[in-house]
């Protein structure tokens, strides 16, 4: 057991001091606006401890605010790590894209690459390491593959690689197409896309860990304004097309990069993620990938048995 691993909280843990990690982020972050040139506010929230000997610069998965990342938050405050989460246009609180914001929408899925780097460059970070949940992993590989400021190692955790759907690619790839394109229906729900509402845990597959569900959901319920519903057809399709680039294209991984995917996630396709990180063993650099097994998507909402390896071996990955 290393370090990173003993400063992760178990669930008892976590229920007995709730009350002093909420208060611990409140008093530990501080929360950032920067407006681009198209008028786009784009938004941040900052970690904040003294002497920190390492930070890290974190990009989140899909409709996710800076509250769910408290317990970790209190978790690099005694590993003594700082972090700066940043959120591109759409999701948190920065600017969203339709008059419906319920609507998880974006018009070009380099935007997102765009918008981080707007925020690093704010905040004049480079050569940073970088940790990258579900789209975050999507959006990194975005960077890494075409923009300059790239991390000096990514630890990405479950990355959109390619979603979770039974229907076949082509017929994907014809649906989303389509519909992602005709202007009445880009801007639609998916079929399984509507206003945020949460899922009994019983019947839910993002996480086997009630408190820590219950905690992120109750959160929400309380701060409505954050919440954020499904993709719409021109989200999926934007994903899909940056996907397939990355598949298709040609790359070399020239960077350190570690990959740990849920191995019973049914919102990433682990299969074609492993395929295609393993089809780059032979890079300059080969990427490092793992499964964890019988985990669900949401590993920072997880079980212990999940979550605590998982992400202290990420950090150990990054700082160690």
């Amino acid at each position: 057991m290393n370090k990173f691993t003993k400063a992760f909280l178990k669930t008892d843990e976590l229920v007995a001091k709730k009350e002093d990690l909420e208060k611990y982020y409140l008093s530990h972050t501080e929360n950032l606006s920067f407006t681009n040139d198209e008028g786009i506010t784009l938004t941040a929230t900052k970690f904040i401890i003294d002497d920190p000997i390492a930070r890290i610069v974190i990009i989140p998965g899909r409709g996710e605010i800076a509250h769910k990342y408290y317990e970790l938050f209190y978790t690099l405050g005694q590993l003594r790590i700082g972090a700066v989460i940043c959120f591109a246009r759409g999701q948190a609180t920065s600017t969203r894209l339709l008059e419906n914001k319920q609507k998880c929408h974006i018009e070009h899925f380099e935007d997102f690459a765009k918008d981080i780097c707007f925020i690093l460059d704010k905040l004049n970070i480079t050569n940073y390491k970088l940790l990258a949940f579900s789209i975050g992993g999507l959006i990194s590989l975005d960077i890494i593959k075409n923009m300059p400021n790239k991390p000096e190692k990514a630890a990405l955790i479950a990355p959109y690689i390619w979603p979770y759907f039974k229907l076949n690619k082509t017929l994907l790839k014809l649906f989303v197409n389509t519909l992602g394109t005709l202007p009445y229906t880009k801007t639609m729900y998916t079929p399984h896309g509507k206003e945020y509402k949460k899922v009994p845990f019983e019947i839910n597959h993002h996480s086997h860990n009630q408190v820590r569900y219950d905690n992120y959901h109750d959160y929400y319920a309380k701060h409505p304004a954050y919440t954020i519903g499904g993709p719409t057809f021109k989200f999926v399709k934007e994903a899909l097309r940056k996907q397939l680039e990355l598949i298709k294209g040609k790359f070399d991984f020239t960077i350190p990069v570690y990959v740990q995917a849920a191995g019973d996630d049914k919102v990433v396709s682990t299969k074609e993620s492993q395929a295609y990180f393993l089809s780059h063993q032979h890079d300059t650099i080969p990427p490092k990938y793992e499964i964890i097994d019988n985990a669900y998507h949401d590993i920072l909402n997880e079980d212990d048995q999940y979550r605590i390896k998982c992400l202290a071996n990420a950090l150990k990955f990054l700082i160690g």
